[in-house]
């Protein structure tokens, strides 16, 4: 075990304010020889699995970041199907564990750069855990080189694990001690090679529509990014059910093109880079009306090779997010233009006290709102509430209704 100590490092997690539940942890169910998949099938492969697989409890913490929690019956290996982590235990312990951002100036003073999510892992039983699998998406050929290892973060720095096995999908290592784990490369071995491939995903969500019109956010990453870190920040965007796998080169440029060939793409072309959170922005964005039922898309590199092809059909995802959105957020849009030229500037400062009582929006968004043209302010609340999901629209329609009757009658807003 290399040791690259440095004082106070960054890498430090956030405040553990745990808000409220999101899933209900599942008993552990024997897995069969299977890999690792996105949206639920089974991937086969030859790779023989000696672990069971369990679904954890997942807190919202302060910042919306996800803390996961698992009780372990005993000693196995246990796979997290959220994080695809395996955890090879020696006794009955439970585990919390969640994900940070790395301190990238703590991994370059050693040489190293982030090759996957970052995981802190806590537990009452220190020496429960004894070793840990980090999904990785390197190729068959890539695995050769020794590039990867895991970087093993505490308060008193950073040591780097060497790997007594790599798989086909997990680097493995023993645990000397409960702390924060991430798979890393070695900078100079990995980017001698960059334009080696390496097994990647693109996912498809489709927003909120507006009227007539709808985007579709593209995103690109890495294989190993968890898919829940992933959807949790696409603000209630409904994840289109796709095959998903790819493999792409880091520093290449990556364009997508549609069929029909009118609909609007930003932006034109992007460079694949490692991406490890916290934060999944799009990398493109198409533009569609919500009459388009059906695309054909593909994402190609500079020379004009395919990557990644397929033909998208939009009717489930939209049959998905109509079941599911509720009655306050449909009003929202369906009359958002009409309430954003209505609401009077007296109704909008009666609104904006409702919302800030009900700890819906900070001081410092109504700030922001004030800050804006008179005849944008509406709109803007709006937008900001809309955002935040079924409570905090039903709240304001009702706060509406009482200090503004006459506009919730001519719109017809029976909440």
């Amino acid at each position: 075990m290399d040791d690259l100590r440095k004082d106070n490092p960054r890498a430090t997690s956030p405040p553990r304010y745990v808000e409220r539940i999101w899933l209900k942890g599942d008993e552990t169910k024997p897995e069969k020889s299977n890999t690792y998949d996105h949206y639920g099938k089974e991937d086969e492969t030859t790779e023989a699995q000696d672990f069971v697989t369990f679904s954890p409890a997942v807190f919202q913490c302060r910042f919306q970041q996800p803390l996961y929690r698992y009780k372990f019956p005993g000693p196995g290996a246990f796979r997290c199907n959220l994080t695809n982590l395996v955890f090879v235990m020696a006794k009955e312990a439970e585990l919390t564990y969640m994900t940070l951002i790395w301190d990238e100036d703590l991994l370059n003073s050693g040489g190293k750069t982030p090759a996957g999510p970052l995981f802190e892992i806590k537990s009452a039983v220190e020496d429960a855990l004894t070793q840990l699998r980090f999904p990785h998406g390197e190729t068959k050929e890539a695995m050769k080189d020794g590039a990867l290892s895991v970087a093993d973060i505490s308060d008193e720095g950073m040591s780097i694990l060497k790997p007594l096995e790599m798989t086909e999908t997990h680097v493995v290592v023993d645990v000397p001690h409960l702390s924060s784990f991430g798979l890393v490369w070695h900078i100079i071995k990995r980017f001698m090679t960059k334009n080696r491939p390496i097994r990647s995903q693109l996912m498809l969500y489709l927003r909120t529509p507006i009227k007539e019109l709808q985007i579709m956010t593209v995103i690109v990453l890495q294989e190993n990014v968890p898919l829940h870190e992933i959807s949790r920040q696409q603000n209630g965007a409904q994840r289109v059910r796709i095959p998903s796998h790819c493999q792409l080169d880091f520093g290449n440029k990556y364009s997508i093109h549609v069929d029909p060939e009118d609909l609007f793409l930003q932006p034109m072309h992007d460079e694949f880079s490692p991406r490890f959170g916290p934060n999944y922005h799009p990398t493109f964005e198409v533009f569609l009306d919500t009459s388009t039922e059906s695309l054909n898309l593909k994402l190609q590199d500079q020379s004009g090779k395919v990557a990644w092809e397929n033909r998208v059909y939009l009717q489930e995802a939209r049959w998905l997010m109509s079941r599911r959105m509720p009655y306050s957020d449909m009003q929202l849009i369906s009359h958002r233009t009409a309430l954003s030229n209505g609401i009077s500037p007296d109704t909008l400062e009666k609104l904006l006290d409702v919302l800030i009582e009900n700890t819906i929006l900070t001081d410092e968004q109504i700030e922001s709102v004030r800050a804006k043209p008179q005849e944008e302010r509406a709109r803007e609340v709006l937008q900001m509430v809309q955002y935040k999901g079924r409570d905090p629209s039903t709240i304001l329609l009702s706060a509406l209704r009482e200090v503004d009757p006459v506009i919730c009658k001519e719109l017809e807003i029976d909440y």
